[in-house]
């Protein structure tokens, strides 16, 4: 299984590096969106093989989890439309991990604090372990 962790931009620099870290420890890639079409394009390429399981873990703030729950509806769409063809899939899991102190809007980051953001660490070393699942494609 391929492991890739996905980071926002708005994270500290020392936050970016430490994550990295523990990531790398775990076996994991390390994707920092920049935007939301660099992200999928570079978890595209980092996820390996046509058909290897791949399990992501994403770090995102309340305003943009419910973009990311859009897209994700989008994606169940599409591996059931795969599926109904007859044509291969790829096993997916997903994790998610909250930015402390993120916004509290309805969509997008009207009280981000970018460069000063931090991500809940307890979260993210239950995720990176494999717990915390909260999709599987």
């Amino acid at each position: 299984m391929h492991r890739i962790l996905l980071l926002p931009f708005c994270l500290s620099r020392e936050e970016l590096e430490e994550l990295g870290q523990m990531a790398e420890r775990h076996g994991y890639s390390v994707v920092v969106a920049r935007s939301t079409a660099k992200a999928l394009s570079e978890v595209r390429s980092c996820s390996g093989a046509e058909g290897e399981p791949v399990r992501i873990v994403g770090v995102v703030c309340g305003g943009r989890a419910k973009k990311v729950g859009a897209g994700l509806l989008l994606l169940r769409i599409r591996q059931w439309g795969k599926k109904a063809l007859g044509l291969p899939t790829r096993r997916i899991e997903l994790a998610r991990v909250a930015v402390v102190g993120g916004t509290k809007s309805l969509f997008g980051r009207r009280e981000c604090r970018v460069g000063r953001n931090v991500a809940d660490r307890d979260a993210l070393l239950r995720a990176l372990s494999g717990e915390d699942t909260f999709m599987r494609l």
